[in-house]
This record gives structure tokens, C-alpha cells and sequence, in this order.
């Protein structure tokens, strides 16, 4: 970021700060940020157009308190886009921290714990992470382009990819809101009107079977899975980078898979890696596919869809929620 972006995003966080908007009602409206209408347009196309990836260094977060980054934060990705829920708690931005989870578990998570993860993809049309601290040893962020993938399968083996065009069984994770099925059926790959989106998340795939009604994969489809898993390693589709305190990493989730390398922290607690996670729908987005309505809640373009609804997503989060959509003009479901 330049100094004039930064200086700009500290002036729209003192200005925050001085208002009595509370934080978790807060919308891009709320944030007077100066000289970032440029910055936020790049960061949209690199998104959407080129990449699918970009990481912005210099994010302003020195000096200031714990609470003070969360705000900041909170502010620009809500000129991004609308926050959406995660997890049981139905939170609007989450700790990316290990707090002794387990991952490889029937109701296991990636983001509470220091596990290597598989490729995945997260809820949302954008994730974004900004790192306060990394880790003493290990944490290697890495990002494959799930589209060349599915490109490379289409002329190896065709077979594959229409496999994964045909809809299978995700878990919920036990996240799921009261008036939620615990699994869900979507597709792995979905084209609607020429725009491809990959929703590609093995470990919730992986224990699907234990909930009454839902079926694992056949063995076309965990075939063409374990192609994926092993073509995402190969450096032909990955990058690997160490992000660093102030480092803010946006992802497509549409066309890029995500992981992360296992590490190790160090033992003092104000130093062990911490990550905030933003999960986002954007205005003009693609369409989705409607197989993945029931991933998404909403597969129409401009819509603020994806998420966790969780089970605290209650009046106050769907209040913010409608009043974010309106600053974007975007579409929202009732219950969204």
C-alpha cells in the first residue's frame, strides 16, 4: 500500500472511532476511508479477471491494539463486500488461531488448529486473511488455480471432470442452523453462462456417510478428487508465500483452492500466529450454478450469499446483513 492509502485508512478508522455506530452494525457507509476507490477496484479485478489471487503488504495494522485491527479491518472488507457468517457461533469475522482443535475429525475445522490442511475452498466468493503475527516455524500459505486443474483433467481424462459436474454429499461440520439438514448436495464443478466455480472442500466431504441420508461419493467422483489432491501439490498449479504481519491475502474461491502447511508457534501467547478471516460476497458477482443453491443459499449474481448460518445468526447479523447489501446494492433473501 502506498502511504497515502495508509494514511487514508487510519484517518476512516479514527473517524470510525469517533462515531457510536457499533462495530458489528457497521457497513462500508460507517468507514470515510480517503484515496482507496483505486485500491479496491484492484483489487476486485485481480480477483476476478486475472489471478484470483492478490496480497497487499503494508496493511497499516503497526502500533495499533488488537480491537483497533479487527475495526480497521472490518471497515475495509465491508468496502469489499458483505461479511458472512462462520461457524456454529455464526460469527462475521473469525480468529484464524490454534486453539487445540482437531482436524481430521468427523466435525473437524482447519482454522483452530496447527494441522497441515488440505486444498479447499472456503463459503463465500472471496476469503480474505490478514496476518497479525506468523508462525515461529511452518504456516506456508499455498494457492492452486483449481481452474487450470480442471482444464489439464478435461484433456487427460474427461471422465473426471463430469464426474465432479454431477452432485454429491458435503458435511455440515455440526455447524448447522437449527432449521438446516446436517449435510448438504451440491456439485464440485458448476459453468453458468460461461463463468466456472469450483466448490471443492474434501474434509467435509470425507466423513459424509455418518448422517442418516446422505451418501458418500462414488468411486468416479473420489477418483477424480484424488486427482485434484495430488495434481494441487505439483508446483505446475501452486504458489507457496509466508505471509507476514500486515500481509492481507484476498482469494477467489471460485477459482482458486487454498491451503496451508503445518507449524509450529512460539510458546509466548501475544506471539503465536494470528490470523483474521473475512469471508465475503461481493457485488457483481458471477452466477453460480443453481446445483450449488444449496451450498450457497443463493446462486444468482450480485447476491449476498454463502456463509455459515451457524446458530447464532441471529436479528442483529441479519440486520447488518441487509443494511451492507443495501451500500452495495446487492440482492438479499429474506432470510440471508
Amino acid at each position: 500500500l502506498s502511504e497515502v492509502e495508509r494514511q487514508g485508512l487510519l484517518r476512516g478508522l479514527r473517524a470510525f472511532k469517533a462515531s457510536t455506530v457499533p462495530l458489528e452494525q457497521a457497513t462500508g457507509a460507517d468507514f470515510p476511508f480517503e484515496g482507496i476507490d483505486q485500491l479496491v477496484a484492484d483489487i476486485h479485478k485481480q480477483l476476478r479477471q486475472q489471478f484470483g489471487l492478490i496480497v497487499l503488504k503494508r496493511f497499516p495494522i503497526e502500533g495499533l491494539a488488537e480491537d483497533d485491527i479487527r475495526t480497521l479491518y472490518w471497515g475495509f472488507t465491508n468496502h469489499i463486500g458483505v461479511l458472512r457468517p462462520q461457524g456454529k457461533n455464526s460469527a462475521l469475522m473469525n480468529h484464524v488461531k490454534n486453539v487445540g482443535g482437531v482436524y481430521r475429525a468427523a466435525g473437524g475445522r482447519g482454522y483452530n488448529t496447527n494441522a497441515e490442511l488440505d486444498f479447499h475452498v472456503d463459503f463465500a466468493d472471496y476469503v480474505g486473511l490478514l496476518c497479525i503475527n506468523d508462525a515461529k516455524s511452518g504456516g506456508i500459505s499455498r494457492v492452486c488455480s483449481s481452474r487450470q486443474m480442471i482444464e489439464d483433467m478435461h484433456q487427460q481424462a474427461p471422465e473426471l471432470v463430469q464426474a465432479l459436474l454431477e452432485p454429491l454429499y458435503y458435511s455440515r461440520q455440526d455447524e448447522e442452523a437449527p432449521d438446516e439438514l446436517p449435510y448438504y448436495r451440491t456439485s464440485v464443478l458448476g459453468i453458468e453462462d460461461g463463468w466456472f466455480s469450483c466448490r471443492f472442500t474434501r474434509n467435509h466431504i470425507r466423513y459424509v456417510d455418518r448422517h442418516e441420508g446422505a451418501s458418500a461419493p462414488t468411486a468416479r467422483q473420489n477418483q477424480a478428487m484424488d486427482w485434484l489432491d495430488q495434481a494441487a501439490q505439483s508446483d505446475q498449479y501452486t504458489f507457496d508465500m509466508r505471509l507476514e504481519p500486515g500481509d492481507l491475502q484476498f482469494l477467489n474461491n471460485h477459482v482458486t483452492l487454498h491451503s496451508r502447511t503445518a507449524y509450529e508457534d512460539y510458546d509466548e501467547p501475544e506471539r503465536k500466529r494470528s490470523l483474521l478471516r473475512a469471508w465475503i460476497a461481493t457485488p457483481n458477482s458471477q452466477p453460480l450454478s443453481p446445483l450449488m443453491k444449496d451450498a450457497f443459499h443463493d446462486h444468482r449474481a450480485g447476491a449476498v450469499r454463502g456463509g455459515i448460518k451457524g446458530q447464532q445468526f441471529d436479528q442483529s447479523k441479519q440486520a447488518y446483513t441487509r443494511k451492507a447489501a443495501q451500500f452495495h446494492g446487492m440482492l438479499v433473501d429474506q432470510d440471508a
